[in-house]
């Protein structure tokens, strides 16, 4: 029999739950039943088996850093995958996580419509260690670090944005922002919010907002995230199945950058300039990464994900409903060369 091989595995990174394909050779065809997929020295069985095609879900509770095909014996080369870390459970993230300078990750309690939960926001140390924060917020959605430091805090339930200083003081900082979600600061710190309803505001001063753009409404959340050509980036998801990503300039003129996903939600940024998004694309959810060129590429598999920061150290910092999770993206989810 010829050595089996993998050619291609797309994406190279996943969270448990999420769906990988890995294109190949050198599979028995008569032995298909046989096969398996092997995450470090986890075995599953795949969802889809072809001569050429191995479609797998991600296992729960691995630390794989390789993937390898196993059938009758034999067994391909092991070749590089990463699977999420997951830090916290039993949360209930709605949007970005946000990530201070020195690490600590923050993500929210967010509830149902109207529900005011015992903590609104919680912390988590750069060493895994999970505290309450702040409380009081119902609905807490949308997360950004403002440029004092402080964290700030949308609530779709009251349209208002809150501000928590470093000890879980939360007082409100503007208010009468319709179904609140979404928050991001420019470069000369002013803050925008995103309401669902179809407004941008941008936040002048506090208490003060002035309508800064208007695009189509939500059925989930606006998203934002500037990028260093000082443009606001937004998604948002609709029903239609071709959800874009636009971008306003600082003159509030709305230009579609991207199209062609699903359920478009959590974006940020890397250090190259590269836009991370979660969605689905050609019919996989999970993260996509954009490139300044325009170029759309899977980086992680994953379901229910709903939003994504980059860390201190340069890990993307995953949230789906319930959990936190942590991808050291060194492979950066290319295909294999």
């Amino acid at each position: 029999m010829p050595t089996i091989s993998i050619e291609r595995i797309c994406p190279q990174a996943g969270v448990p739950g999420g769906r990988v394909r890995v294109e190949c050779r050198g599979l028995d065809p008569q032995a298909l039943d046989a096969c398996a997929l092997v995450f470090g020295t986890t075995p599953t069985r795949p969802v889809l088996a072809t001569p050429t095609l191995v479609v797998g879900v991600v296992p729960a509770e691995s630390e794989a850093t390789t993937v390898c095909l196993v059938q009758d014996g034999r067994r391909s080369s092991a070749v590089p995958f990463v699977v999420a870390t997951p830090l916290a459970d039993n949360l209930h993230p709605v949007a970005n996580p946000a990530v201070d300078a020195q690490g600590v990750i923050y993500t929210t309690v967010s509830g149902t419509g109207g529900q005011e939960v015992p903590v609104s926001v919680y912390r988590i140390s750069p060493y895994g260690e999970v505290e309450p924060f702040a409380s009081g917020i119902i609905n807490a959605t949308g997360l950004a670090l403002g440029p004092d430091g402080d964290l700030y805090v949308s609530s779709r339930h009251d349209g208002t944005v809150y501000r928590i200083d470093a000890t879980g003081t939360v007082t409100p900082f503007a208010e009468q922002l319709g179904l609140a979600t979404g928050l991001a600061f420019d470069a000369l710190g002013r803050l925008y919010v995103g309401d669902r309803r179809g407004v941008i505001y941008q936040v002048l001063e506090p208490g003060t907002a002035r309508v800064f753009a208007r695009l189509e409404p939500s059925v989930a959340a606006y998203h934002l995230a500037f990028g260093d050509d000082d443009l606001l980036y937004v998604s948002y998801s609709t029903l239609c199945g071709d959800d874009r990503i636009y971008r306003i300039t600082p003159d509030g003129e709305v230009e579609v950058y991207a199209s062609g996903l699903g359920r478009a939600q959590g974006l940020a940024f890397d250090a190259d300039h590269n836009l991370y998004v979660v969605a689905h694309y050609e019919g996989q959810g999970g993260i996509v990464c954009i490139t300044p060129d325009g170029r759309i590429e899977p980086v992680v598999s994953g379901v229910n994900l709903v939003g994504l920061a980059f860390g201190a150290d340069g890990d993307l910092i995953v949230v789906d409903h319930s959990t936190v999770y942590r991808l050291a993206l060194g492979v950066r989810g290319r295909p294999l060369p």
